[in-house]
């Protein structure tokens, strides 16, 4: 049940919650006003004074909470009430100012003046009771909508506040699982090749494979929460196959080991598109629904489907394993899909505590009572057993239907309700017409704004009509139930208000510990993974030169402790998210361990003064690019540019219109599956759709954070990889 308008921009839900706020109080006052405006042609004076103190009453609302405040409109209400007449019903206002306050020993004073004003008026200790009732109800709805707009207030300006102490909470175990699991591999390696032995090599290189598996294994880890790193993979995969990529999501991050599996079941599946070779498009869409996470998958490429049903047996058995189902078959338009669902396992965080909420919905529970008591004081004594029955269920229905904000069989709910409302009118006294009140809040507050004000109009009209044809007045009637369906609708979509702008800072803080994850996983790829590579071809080099070369052994040596220790200091960087390595350093060290690797490098344009935020994103995509020309391809010559694209200033400076643009470029393609395939194999596939890497696709999801581009594709013969980065984008 989602009514009401929509709120957009950042300072729309405070506005939306003041306003509320003040439109209760308002509503509160309106009946008074109108009420004075009536008596001005008979008694202009009496009429000007409440009209006056009405105003005042309703300026003061908008200043700051005071003594002078409070006391200021406790005045202007019983001159009001005191010399011209008015109802006592005025001091409802700043009675929920008093509450507001914490000064509840006032209420009992003011409330027994209350009541002696009304009994000098009248006799009747039944209007005195209904009158004073009706101050208190009305003192604690100011007071429940107050404190809720300023929960809504608080909700949203600690939002930020939440997501950065979930992401320093996430920073915190992701440094202790790295210190407990890389930092102590890293430091080994590093003693051991302190020692400068070649006798350390054989153990250095064994535990370096297992901190390089271990760093692998933990990216996989902190990637699990998302799809989005695998989405983005798949789509540059499938573009780079030059099949037209689309990928919907209708999911909610972060999945957990849902994401794990769904991201392995994209992997393979979008790799089977691609070797078959024959489709042009591909449609990628995610959705949630009853528990389940879904992902499917559709080519229009037919022949896939006598390969999807050999290629995807392991695949259907695991995704069996976590609890789901995989099937796969043609579409009614000849697509071919795979569908896989698993059990959603959402990363769970403290839910914002919100006290004032609970204190505000159990003042409106008492408001719900205060009005059966109201309406019972009118009712004659013989009806007492049926009204309580239909005030329970008219109770029960507010409760489950605009409270607890319940969907299914609404529109039943509201029949009854009005039903409910209507039919007793004339048997259960002139209080019941409050009833009226109450339906016409829910519908506003159930359906879309643009229903819910003719909703309200009839439901109102059809109130007067009764109220007329029982001989009542129907202006008076109309107006109250007016007042009324004010202060429900107000409580109640300040109460949502308050709901969604948790759920929403709840949700910024959970897409804030995935982004932590994911940035955390692509720097171990691209930091220790890289640095680790080196080692590794640093130490083989060494073993293979101890006999024939120990000076050069002792050197790869030394360069194995120095990029220890330089992965040491990475990974102290990496949960603070600060990366000291310039990318001056980031091309000598490319250009050494490729040099290792008997790997020609040519350099263009290392003179450039790439400033530090594009030297950062570029420096990721250097170790990106080198790392799969030393796994995937058979290179022996690699162009390394940087060039200056756009407006230049003099001296060597890059001008803020400009556009830098880094180039790797290499002559070795592995052909392992033939034609385009082994091309694309050989500009990463393995490190954009394995599991220990983020690959290409975690590289154009870098750069797009930045305004710029990645692209990577054969050349002519020789495989390139482009990066572009506006400066006016870091």
């Amino acid at each position: 049940m989602r009514g009401g308008f929509g709120t957009t921009g950042n300072e729309a839900e405070p506005r939306l919650a003041r306003g509320l706020v003040f439109a209760v109080a308002a509503a509160l006052v309106s009946v008074h006003f109108f009420k004075a405006l009536g008596r001005l042609p008979s008694d202009p004076a009496a009429g000007a004074t409440i009209l006056v103190a009405c105003l005042a009453v309703l300026g003061l609302e908008l200043r700051p909470a005071s003594l002078v405040r409070i006391a200021t409109q406790l005045g202007c209400a019983f001159v009001a009430v005191g010399l011209a007449g008015a109802s006592v019903g005025l001091l409802a206002v700043p009675v929920g100012a008093v509450l507001l306050q914490g000064w509840w020993p006032l209420v009992p004073p003011v409330l027994g003046a209350a009541a002696w004003i009304q009994a000098v008026r009248t006799d009747s200790v039944r209007d005195t009771a209904d009158t004073v009732t009706m101050i208190l109800l009305g003192g604690m709805m100011v007071y429940a909508v107050t404190t809720l707009g300023a929960l809504a207030a608080r909700v949203h300006g600690t939002r930020l506040t939440l997501a950065a102490a979930a992401v320093t909470a996430e920073r915190l175990r992701i440094a202790e699982g790295l210190d407990a699991d890389l930092a102590t591999g890293l430091g080994r390696i590093r003693e051991q090749a302190a020692e400068g032995e070649p006798a350390v090599l054989d153990d250095l290189l064994a535990g370096a494979r297992a901190t390089l598996a271990a760093t692998r294994a933990t990216a996989a880890d902190l990637r699990s929460l998302s799809l989005a790193p695998e989405a983005a993979s798949a789509r540059a995969l499938l573009r780079s196959a030059g099949i037209e990529a689309t990928v919907v999501t209708g999911h909610t991050e972060p999945l957990g080991p849902a994401g794990t599996v769904l991201a392995t079941v994209l992997r393979e599946v979008v790799t089977a598109v691609v070797r078959v070779g024959d489709a042009r498009r591909c449609r990628i869409v995610t959705g949630e629904d009853g528990g389940q996470v879904t992902l499917r998958v559709l080519s229009d490429g037919v022949p896939a489907a006598a390969l999807g049903a050999d290629v995807l047996d392991g695949l259907a058995a695991r995704v069996r394993g976590s609890g789901g189902r995989l099937g796969t078959g043609l579409e009614a338009d000849g697509w071919f899909a795979v569908e896989a669902s698993v059990p959603a396992t959402p990363v769970a965080l403290d839910p914002v505590e919100a006290p004032e909420l609970r204190r505000a919905t159990f003042w409106y529970y008492l408001l719900l009572v205060a009005f059966c008591l109201r309406t019972l004081l009118y009712v004659p004594a013989v009806l007492i057993a049926p009204a309580l029955a239909v005030l329970a269920v008219l109770c029960g229905l507010q409760v489950v239907y605009s409270v607890r904000d319940t969907s299914r069989g609404s529109r039943p709910a509201m029949v009854l309700f009005a039903v409910l409302t209507y039919l007793p009118t004339h048997w259960f006294g002139q209080n019941w017409i409050a009833s009226l009140g109450l339906l016409a809040g829910s519908l506003a507050i159930a359906l879309p704004w643009r229903l819910a004000i003719p909703a309200v109009a009839a439901a109102l009209g059809v109130g007067g009509v009764l109220a007329a044809w029982d001989g009542a007045s129907a202006v008076s009637a109309v107006l109250n139930a007016l007042v009324t369906c004010l202060i429900v609708y107000g409580f109640l979509r300040l109460a949502r208000l308050v709901r969604e702008l948790q759920l929403a800072s709840e949700g910024l803080a959970r897409a804030a510990v995935v982004s932590e994850r994911l940035r955390a996983a692509r720097d171990l790829h691209d930091l220790l993974g890289h640095g680790l590579t080196a080692i590794l071809l640093k130490a083989e080099l060494a073993r293979r030169l101890a006999v024939a070369d120990p000076e050069r052994c002792l050197a790869e040596i030394r360069d194995v402790e120095r990029l220890a220790a330089q992965g040491e200091s990475e990974l102290r960087a990496l949960t603070g998210g600060v990366r000291g390595l310039s990318f001056a350093d980031e091309l000598s060290s490319a250009a050494a361990v490729l040099a290792a690797a008997e790997v020609t490098v040519e350099v263009e344009g290392d003179e450039v003064a790439v400033p530090a935020e594009v030297g950062a994103v570029f420096g990721a995509v250097l170790r990106e690019a080198v790392t799969n020309v030393l796994r995937h391809s058979t290179a022996r010559y690699v162009r390394i540019a940087v060039l200056e694209v756009g407006v230049v200033e003099v001296g060597g400076g890059i001008g803020d219109g400009a556009v830098v643009r880094l180039e790797v470029e290499s002559d070795g393609v592995a052909d392992s599956t033939g034609g385009q395939s082994g091309a694309l194999d050989a500009s990463g596939v393995s490190g954009l759709s394995g599991a220990s890497g983020s690959g290409i696709g975690g590289l154009m999801m870098r750069l797009a954070e930045h305004g710029g581009t990645l692209t990577a594709g054969p050349d002519d013969g020789w495989w390139l990889v482009r990066a572009e980065l506006p400066l006016s984008a870091v």
